[in-house]
């Protein structure tokens, strides 16, 4: 991978807020949660070394992909194609066996532990969870405890919450304020 490649930086109005990518040539690097404002997304995928995309032409799927995923329709994100950056081959299989956790569904750390070969490092999943450089495309939100209660998040446990219910894996409340 060349790390200096230039990142292309995509950011999305939805119905939840400001959502953006940070593109390589192979797919998405990285990747924000909800944000109130364009300048917080952009500052976010800027931090990444992501710069402007007006000529990339996977903008407009990108974005249109964004926005039905938060206007609560079944689009799949996990198709998308990801070029995670450098890490730990745990993290790398743990990112991956994301995809595995169908829309609507959840799974705990000790599974997703279970299921890249380390059983007894749900604690280790849960940091690498948090350290998730594409979170949406790489629902880690859907990773919950063993008894199904709301653990660690890095957009927040309400935003975990709403992602869940738009995603019909948790009851819907009247308000999703994250």
């Amino acid at each position: 991978m060349n790390t200096d490649e230039a990142l292309r930086q995509v950011v999305a109005e939805t119905a939840l807020g400001f959502v953006g990518v940070a593109l390589s040539a192979r797919g998405i690097r990285h990747s924000t949660l909800f944000h109130r404002t364009r300048g917080a997304a952009v500052a976010e995928l800027r931090a990444h070394g992501a710069v402007d995309a007006e000529q990339d032409e996977r903008a407009a799927e990108v974005v249109d992909l964004l926005q039905r995923y938060a206007a609560g329709e079944r689009v799949s994100l996990g198709e998308y194609p990801v070029d995670l950056p450098p890490c730990q081959p745990m993290q790398r299989d743990a990112w991956l066996a994301l995809r595995e956790i169908p829309r609507g569904q959840t799974r705990s750390y000790g599974w997703l532990a279970k299921r890249v070969g380390h059983p007894s490092a749900a604690r280790a999943i849960g940091a690498t969870m948090g350290a998730n450089p594409i979170p949406l495309w790489l629902p880690c939100h859907r990773v919950v405890a063993s008894d199904g209660s709301l653990h660690g998040f890095g957009g927040g446990l309400a935003m975990k919450q709403a992602l869940l219910e738009l995603e019909g894996a948790l009851p819907r409340r009247l308000s999703a304020d994250f």
